[in-house]
């Protein structure tokens, strides 16, 4: 898989973010330039905090580029031009620019919820009387009775916070899509400023740069985003249907995996891996783990054995020499001569061994 990664560039600021919560629920907080590496190239937007602020992020023809509408206009996000003040609705004429100190009258050391936290996961630390914002881990939220984070089924985030404008969909345009900066298959997504996060469909992942979803091997990931392991389609056959039952392992004779029944029409992912006993390999006409000299095995017959020679597929008289668990060369017996594997010698006596019989063809009727 050639999926690039695309540079951040995130500074010394985006730790002080990280330590508020995630890079894109602090969005606000940092250097424009890192703004612009969450968003698709030649993405414009306002400035946070600011009604007359502008940036233009750089794309294959631009470069990077910040400005200030001229006095008396405020920038329209929607058609990105400047206009006049009275007419463009600024979204940060209504943000307090001061936030009231919910530790000011709380010991050192409280823990209090987060009143601009929009999904009950942030809380605050006061110490020394001020506020250190943080989030609860992952399926956790904070109870603002218990003062701690407990299970989602312990406490329901109310409706009305949920539906908070997000301070980084303010300053973008609605439907404006932001990298996922831990996972390359997931993406956010400014709606009516709410924050939404998105997942692509499978087989595909977001590309930070072009803004939108694309094949895994040609997506060009956030710096950090990571890909989830390859699916497991051992259990699909060659016209894409899923198959059910014991089925020997391409690549080892002694192996075989159990397949499940699909579940919601797909297929089992997580195959069960299965090992025969030393010396046994698996049967796939008996569904058996049988003595390795009854199995014809099209694979190298020295992987899984502390043997030094083995008898050879289709041809009793030949062996294999072993060194390292791979056939390193072969041999051949002397005319009237056959190998046993078991005795690891030539002898007179052809035992006839399914490992080393040729296969034979069942003539059909013309």
């Amino acid at each position: 898989m050639n999926t690039m990664k695309r540079a951040s560039g995130i500074l010394s600021l985006l730790f002080v973010a990280s330590a508020l919560g995630s890079v894109v629920e602090d969005f606000e907080y940092l250097e424009v330039s890192d703004m612009c590496g969450l968003l698709p190239l030649g993405t414009n937007f306002l400035r946070p905090n600011t009604c007359d602020n502008w940036v233009s992020c750089a794309s294959n023809l631009t470069v990077f580029e910040q400005g200030t509408c001229a006095s008396g206009l405020y920038y329209n996000k929607t058609t990105g031009r400047c206009a006049n003040a009275a007419s463009v609705t600024c979204p940060y004429n209504d943000v307090a620019t001061e936030p009231a100190n919910v530790c000011a009258n709380e010991i050192d050391g409280a823990f209090v919820m987060d009143p601009t936290s929009r999904t009950c996961r942030g809380y605050i630390l006061c110490k020394n009387r001020k506020q250190i914002k943080a989030n609860c881990p992952n399926e956790l939220v904070f109870h603002p009775t218990s003062r701690s984070c407990v299970y989602q089924t312990q406490y329901t985030c109310p409706e009305t916070q949920t539906k908070t404008a997000s301070p980084t969909c303010r300053a973008l345009t609605n439907g404006t899509r932001l990298a996922h900066p831990k996972q390359c298959v997931q993406y956010y997504e400014c709606d009516d400023e709410i924050l939404h996060e998105r997942s692509c469909p499978a087989q595909m992942a977001y590309d930070s740069a072009r803004g939108r979803c694309v094949d895994m091997d040609a997506a060009e990931c956030y710096e950090g985003a990571v890909l989830p392991e390859p699916e497991n389609t051992f259990c699909l056959n060659e016209t894409g249907y899923a198959r059910v039952g014991y089925f020997a392992d391409e690549e080892s004779c002694s192996q075989y995996y159990i397949c499940a029944e699909p579940v919601a029409n797909k297929h089992d992912t997580e195959p069960k891996h299965m090992s025969c006993p030393l010396g046994q390999y698996f049967d796939s006409e008996k569904l058996s783990c049988r003595d390795r000299m009854n199995v014809r095995c099209r694979l190298d017959r020295c992987i899984g054995t502390n043997m030094a020679y083995v008898n050879v597929d289709g041809n009793c008289q030949a062996y294999g020499r072993c060194s390292g668990g791979l056939t390193v060369s072969m041999g051949h017996c002397p005319s009237g001569y056959y190998f046993d594997e078991r005795s690891q010698g030539c002898s007179q006596t052809n035992y006839h061994y399914i490992a080393c019989s040729a296969q034979v063809s069942v003539p059909t009727e013309e």
